[in-house]
């Protein structure tokens, strides 16, 4: 009986380190799978601050914009009525330089 001893006993080893194996390999599964899990979620939230940030620069982006925008039509308005006052005295401007251009002092100066 002592063979079919040591024979049941390999059998009862084989399946143990079989089943050892078996276990081995789930928990590995397991493990890759839990490691994926935690990837996915660690790319999910740098994508989501990655969204923030790009939310964040388009709005800072558009108000620029609106303040660029606004500055340029500023700009223009001043530039209008800048160039209206031009038009409304250019007629006295032009006057005032013939009068002084016309305008001829004709006294000697005095000897120092």
């Amino acid at each position: 009986m002592s063979g079919k001893d040591g024979i049941k006993t390999l059998l009862e080893a084989e399946n143990k380190a079989t089943e050892s194996v078996a276990q081995a390999r789930r928990e590995k599964g397991a493990r890759i799978k839990q490691a994926r899990d935690e990837a996915y979620n660690e790319v999910k939230q740098y994508q989501a601050q990655l969204d923030t940030q790009l939310q964040t620069a388009v709005s800072q982006g558009m108000a620029q914009s609106d303040k660029s925008s606004k500055l340029a039509s500023e700009t223009e308005n001043q530039l209008m009525e800048i160039r209206r006052n031009a038009e409304a005295n250019r007629v006295n401007v032009v006057r005032q330089i013939l009068a002084w251009v016309s305008t001829v002092d004709t006294t000697a100066p005095k000897a120092a």
